[in-house]
């Protein structure tokens, strides 16, 4: 799994892209895009040479508060990979 972000500055040490990449080592053909800006930018996903690109829109007050992204951003990404039970 491939995993970026798309963050503004003051959240970009919350939103932690290697925790996400770990967590999902075994998933292959599947990147996943953490979008947290104040201008809540608007992405759809989309496929890619045989690469799904999942994009996943992270509330930026919300983040902002929070002192740990992570649980939040592992909930969204196994919700969006159709893991949650």
């Amino acid at each position: 799994m491939q995993v970026t972000k798309m963050v503004d500055k003051d959240v970009s040490d919350k939103i932690d892209i290697t925790y996400i990449e770990n967590h999902f080592s075994d998933i292959h053909n599947v990147g996943i895009l953490y979008i947290c800006t104040q201008d809540d930018r608007a992405e759809d996903d989309w496929t890619e040479d045989g690469f799904r690109y999942i994009v996943i829109q992270l509330p930026y007050k919300e983040v902002k508060k929070m002192p740990d992204a992570r649980p939040l951003m592992l909930s969204k990404a196994r919700e969006r990979l159709g893991l949650v039970a």
